[in-house]
């Protein structure tokens, strides 16, 4: 029963829905579903956990809208994915800044073996955008059409996007021993 809460009117219709309770609701039901995404995109359970929380944040601030979504949850991934993707920016921006300023810029974690912490790694080192659109495709296997919507960009854009990223992972996972 996704999207149900205690049996009542699916989550986002009615009037109950834009009430504190109906977000307060929402937010038990999709907080693990979100984390599990932010975790893919961060790499981090820290950051995802914060992640997780801002969009939970950004959603309570225009509950009145989200609430009354025909698909909250998509909503939901979609501020979530659009708030990893401004953070990536800012964070891009910042470290931009340093380098030019003579800072040092950290070096990437050492390689694993294990397929999990190696895949993790592997998308850790897409770009942001591409990161999203493998998570969203692949992991919350949502269609091309949906992710393009999401993200702002062309269908083409992200099918080439998710094809040439599929094709880092493997040659990445090739390198480590290792195969999907």
């Amino acid at each position: 029963m996704d999207g149900l809460v205690d049996g009542a009117v699916p989550l986002g219709h009615g009037p109950a829905a834009v009430t504190v309770d109906g977000f307060e609701a929402f937010a038990r039901v999709a907080q693990q579903r979100l984390y599990r995404t932010a975790y893919l995109l961060c790499g981090d359970a820290e950051t995802a956990r914060d992640l997780t929380q801002t969009t939970l944040a950004k959603l309570y601030q225009h509950w009145r809208r989200a609430g009354t979504a025909e698909h909250p949850h998509a909503y939901a991934k979609t501020v979530l994915t659009r708030t990893f993707l401004a953070e990536r920016r800012r964070r891009l921006r910042d470290l931009l800044v340093l380098t030019r300023a003579g800072g040092t810029v950290p070096e990437p974690a050492a390689d694993h073996t294990d397929l999990r912490v190696t895949l993790l790694a592997a998308l850790a080192e897409l770009p942001p955008r591409a990161r999203a659109m493998v998570v969203l495709r692949y992991w919350d296997d949502q269609s091309v059409a949906s992710v393009a919507s999401q993200l702002r960009c062309s269908e083409a854009t992200v099918k080439s996007q998710c094809s040439r990223s599929l094709a880092r992972l493997r040659l990445r996972l090739a390198d480590a021993g290792l195969s999907i």
